[in-house]
Parts: structure tokens; sequence; C-alpha cells
């Protein structure tokens, strides 16, 4: 009965690590408009500002649940952090993000973990960035 208490609580402990930390990894990475270089987008008028309309250049690095996003590109607001304690274990779902000017964004995932495509939108906004790395 003991041995297979031990074990159980064993086999869960190990199963909880691994749900609670993702993999260490970076990677270049660019981001841009998902339908390309337009300032409408869903049918609705976006800000034409920067943050917008130009390809954001960047590193992609994640330590433990932690993705930054840290822009190369001379526009503003391009860079982030979020945390991804949210996702699901196989890599995959939706996490949030407060931007600089206190906006919330929402970073989505499929399944997966290392260098791989992620998609950004904003509550307000109906466009949709695409973050794809890079060689």
């Amino acid at each position: 009965m003991r041995l297979g208490l031990f074990l159980a609580t064993v086999i869960g402990l190990a199963g909880a690590s691994h749900v609670s930390s993702a993999a260490d990894a970076s990677w270049p990475a660019v981001g841009a408009l998902e339908s390309g270089m337009s300032t409408s987008c869903g049918g609705g008028t976006v800000s034409t500002g920067p943050e917008w309309t130009a390809a954001a250049r960047g590193q992609v690095d994640i330590k433990g649940n932690t993705l930054t996003f840290k822009s190369t590109s001379a526009i503003p607001n391009h860079s982030f952090t979020v945390d991804l304690s949210a996702l699901n274990p196989d890599g995959s779902g939706k996490v949030v993000g407060i931007d600089k000017n206190n906006r919330e964004f929402y970073l989505t995932f499929d399944p997966g973990s290392g260098a791989r495509t992620f998609h950004m939108t904003y509550r307000l906004k109906a466009c949709r960035r695409v973050y794809t790395p890079t060689t």
C-alpha cells in the first residue's frame, strides 16, 4: 500500500513539473499583419500607427514560463513579455499580456514547443499579427 502511494506521488509530481514550465528556447522572428501591409483589418479602420503598418523583426526568448519578444526594429511598441503558464501541457492555448500603453493583447499558440509561429490580437482591434521564426 505504501509503495503504491509513494509511486503515485512520484508520478504525480513528475507530471506536475512537466506542466508547470516550458522548455527554454530562443529564435529570431518577424511579426507582420496576417493579411499583409494593410491598415484596415476585419472591416474596421485601424490606427495607422507604426505598430500595425510595419514588420517587427526581433528575437523570441523563452525562459521558464516567460516569453519575451525583443524587437530590433526602430518602431515603438513591438517588444513585449508574457507569462506562458496558462498554456496547455501540449504548448497550445492563449495567454494575455499588457503593452506599454496598458492595452490588453493576446498571444495564441498551436501545440508544440521551441521555434514556432504564434499570433497576436488586441482586444479592441480586428487585426491579427503573425510572428514567424526566421533564419
